[in-house]
């Protein structure tokens, strides 16, 4: 009976131990779940903002203000380059903005915004590049901001004064070369709207080009919109 009474009370106590183990691992789990669940809302919300805040299609002054919990936002220098043949015709300084935080990261670049959540990249919004009738339209938003890192937490505040220029080109054989840091992203939207692609470095700063090409264009109309972009608390 002794020995019954001791098992019996060893086997409480081992149950009772693996109940706390598991009821601790199952608190970590979820909270960690929670703190993800937090991290890609936020990330989500950045990219909302960003697109509100560079919206290209206004003008004149204006003002989104986004709020961080974590991580970084800062300028990049990034350059859209309108090619002819596979030599640059024009290059443009679009510059980028991104947000960055644990590894989950959100990309502005030439109108486009990518989120990255750690385990996949998209497009949050798609690049303002169209085809009709043989005719490439090209949005391109320059942010015109100088070097920028502002670390959360806190409101951020990016204030645009836009203003438009247009140009346009006629022949054959044009294309774009945007440069960013996920070019996979970018190749897969493009082929899928019929245009071929290749990458290709142009300097020496370690971000690749993605050069896009479609097949039948036989104009270019390219919109420029300078936001004169200032980032700010």
């Amino acid at each position: 009976m002794t020995d019954r009474a001791q098992s019996a009370t060893i086997g409480v106590a081992v149950l009772l131990a693996i109940t706390v183990v598991s009821v601790a691992a199952l608190t970590v789990t979820v909270g960690s779940v929670v703190d993800e669940s937090a991290s890609a809302a936020e990330a989500r919300s950045v990219a909302t903002a960003m697109d509100d805040a560079l919206d290209p299609e206004r003008s004149g002054p204006h003002e989104t203000r986004l709020t961080l919990q974590e991580g970084r936002l800062r300028t990049v220098d990034r350059s859209v380059r309108l090619l002819d043949g596979l030599d640059p015709a024009t290059e443009y300084a679009v510059g980028g903005l991104v947000y960055a935080a644990g590894d989950r990261r959100v990309r502005y670049v030439a109108g486009a915004t990518v989120l990255d959540t750690g385990t996949g990249v998209r497009v949050h919004a798609p690049p303002p590049v169209s085809l009709r009738d043989r005719t490439l339209f090209v949005s391109l938003p320059r942010l015109g901001a100088g070097d920028v890192a502002v670390d959360g937490t806190g409101t951020v505040a990016l204030r645009t004064d836009v203003t438009h220029s247009r140009r346009h080109l006629s022949g054959s054989g044009f294309g774009l070369a945007v440069e960013t840091r996920t070019p996979g992203v970018w190749e897969r939207y493009f082929e899928d709207m019929g245009a071929t692609t290749i990458r290709r470095s142009y300097d020496d700063d370690g971000v690749p080009s993605v050069v896009v090409r479609f097949p039948d264009v036989r104009e270019v109309y390219v919109f420029v919109h300078d936001l004169d972009l200032e980032v700010g608390r």
